[in-house]
């Protein structure tokens, strides 16, 4: 009988051994695939902060970058009708910097665009680059521009990106709050 009760608590000792283990090593399984979810999220909601700071402050310079063509196509014109004697070139340079300006403005914003994550972002952004596209060709055939129309389109960009913004760091103070 002593024998049996030794081999039967043995028994029952390595079971519930082998079942802490097996339950341990779960637990442990569960919290580094947490750990690589929570790693992956925040590696995206870092590239995400990153590319909507960045379209932000290239749709800002393109913005910026046109109005200077604008003005810089402007001025050119008027000077071209006080003065028609002078040679061109002087008059032209400028403007032609400023278009080069806003092309390349125009092109930085337009190859970060595709990195953004959130389609009600990328949208109304897409929207607004092709609208400064479209302006900036209209400035260089002396067509009009219509500013309220191309503001609006920047507006609704911006109010995109800063509306994920708001959202991105809103989610991450709720996931520290809850720690």
């Amino acid at each position: 009988m002593t024998v049996a009760s030794i081999l039967i608590g043995q028994t029952t000792v390595l079971t519930m051994g082998f079942i802490n283990n097996r339950s341990q090593a779960r637990r442990e399984a569960r919290a580094r695939a947490a750990d690589r979810y929570k790693s992956v999220a925040e590696r995206r909601e870092t590239f995400e902060l990153t590319q909507l700071v960045e379209v932000n402050t290239l749709l800002r310079e393109a913005v910026t970058s046109l109005h200077a063509f604008v003005s810089a196509r402007r001025h050119y014109r008027s000077r071209l009708r006080e003065d028609p004697a002078e040679p061109p070139e002087t008059y032209r340079q400028p403007m032609l910097d400023a278009s080069a300006a806003t092309d390349t403005a125009l092109d930085a914003l337009r190859s970060q665009i595709g990195f953004i994550l959130a389609d009600e972002v990328r949208a109304p952004t897409d929207a607004a680059e092709k609208a400064l596209t479209m302006a900036a060709a209209s400035v260089l055939r002396d067509e009009p521009v219509d500013p309220g129309a191309l503001g609006a389109r920047a507006d609704a960009a911006y109010e995109a990106l800063s509306v994920r913004l708001r959202d991105i760091y809103a989610t991450r103070e709720s996931a520290v709050l809850a720690l």
